[in-house]
């Protein structure tokens, strides 16, 4: 068998093709292990008749930031009212996400995903009814807690 010059053997590329898989193999455990953002603790406030309960935040997350209050009724109802602010040039799509526990039992609620233009703010909101809600209100008023967090992509 003749190999020209210049020519890599086959032995060789096959190395290199190695290489390439063992390098990107190890880039993707990087970004798999790559610890996911936090959310961020709110303020609660139980109204002065104590048929809803606000829990109130900001948050920011790659040079997008904004406020969101998390709300919820004693007849069931929630309703997110948020905002966000991209301080990119490029849009970005962002939700918020708000994880309301109360003990063990946890329930997220999240607005709709909204494309933000670069150096712009946007308004977020999403309402609904939640039976659980309805049924564990008192509890909720006086032990739930409320995670909220801004979420981009």
């Amino acid at each position: 068998m003749r190999i020209k010059i210049g020519t890599p053997a086959p032995t060789r590329r096959l190395r290199g093709l190695a290489l390439v898989i063992a390098t990107g193999a190890t880039v993707g455990s990087v970004l798999v292990a790559a610890a996911p953002a936090n959310a961020n603790a709110t303020t609660k406030r139980v109204a002065a008749d104590g048929n809803s309960v606000t829990f109130t935040t900001s948050d920011s997350s790659r040079d997008v930031s904004g406020s969101v209050e998390f709300t919820i009724d004693r007849d069931g109802n929630w309703k997110i009212d948020a905002d966000a602010r991209n301080g990119n040039l490029v849009g970005r799509k962002v939700h918020w996400i708000c994880d309301l526990t109360l003990g063990s039992s946890n329930l997220r609620k999240s607005t709709g995903t909204k494309k933000v233009p670069g150096k712009k703010t946007r308004s977020l909101d999403a309402a609904a009814y939640e039976p659980f809600i309805d049924a564990s209100y008192d509890q909720l008023a006086t032990a739930g807690q409320a995670d909220c967090d801004i979420v981009i992509g």
